[in-house]
């Protein structure tokens, strides 16, 4: 875990000024404008309400809803047409105001990060922060399909063991995502052990990988006399017959008692 939140407090540091082409632009969002060799024409303007800024010369510009790219080529081609010969129009994000995604759960500063360009996982979890040493093993992405913005939002779970070989670097975010970062879920193991005290519930754990996270049974202890007590439907329950290979539940109370000879 400590691995994962250095590499994204590097990130973070790293971030760069996003120039994302195929970001689609919305109201409130500010672009820089060049026109090279025509300084009365390079200018920081604001999307206004309607999807619209106005630019010299050419008058409103439709922005809303169109990526950085078509909109440069839509001013360059109006510039073209009746007032330069061969304009070189370059339009970047100057600040992402229009769209965001929200961090929430066990990060530094939870809450609506804007988001830039094609922003990845990894690079929001980082804008926020980056997770708390209480963090759990994964995180929880809720999104709707691209294909239809009106359908409901679809959970995707993803193990924080793939924010470090990449796989989540090619899940791009789209507006009002939400990342939630949960707990970790623990378990206990007391009694007879070399170890006893909390242990992190990392995946599938069974019974017998918790022993063995707590150093393995003492000589006094048995195999065979081990007791889980769990809360079931806000209930405490004490379960008996245990085997090695059951799986063990978030906030599980492995007890292994001494032996009887």
């Amino acid at each position: 875990m400590k691995l994962i939140v250095l590499i994204i407090a590097l990130l973070q540091m790293a971030l760069p000024r996003s120039t994302a082409s195929d970001y689609v632009v919305g109201p409130k969002d500010k672009l820089a404008v060049t026109v090279f060799d025509e300084p009365s024409l390079t200018k920081s303007l604001t999307v206004d309400g309607d999807g619209m800024f106005d630019f010299p010369l050419i008058g409103r510009v439709r922005a809303a809803g169109l990526t950085v790219r078509t909109i440069q080529d839509d001013v360059t081609a109006r510039l073209k047409r009746d007032y330069l010969v061969n304009p070189q129009v370059a339009i970047e994000i100057e600040t992402y105001r229009s769209q965001s995604v929200y961090v929430t759960g066990q990060v530094r500063l939870p809450g609506a990060v804007p988001l830039t360009g094609r922003m990845t996982v990894m690079e929001a979890i980082a804008r926020a922060g980056s997770p708390t040493p209480d963090a759990g093993s994964y995180i929880v992405i809720n999104r709707r399909p691209e294909s239809d913005a009106a359908a409901a939002p679809v959970e995707e779970r993803i193990s924080m063991s793939d924010l470090q070989n990449g796989r989540v670097q090619t899940i791009a975010l789209h507006d009002s995502d939400t990342i939630f970062v949960p707990k970790a879920e623990t378990f206990f193991v007391t009694g007879q052990v070399r170890n006893p005290g909390p242990y992190l519930l990392d995946g599938d754990v069974t019974v017998s990988r918790a022993l063995s996270m707590a150093g393995g049974v003492t000589e006094r202890g048995s195999r065979s006399r081990i007791r889980i007590t769990r809360v079931v439907d806000g209930r405490q329950v004490v379960v008996k017959d245990v085997k090695p290979e059951d799986l063990v539940k978030p906030g599980d109370s492995i007890d292994v008692l001494t032996r009887l000879f």
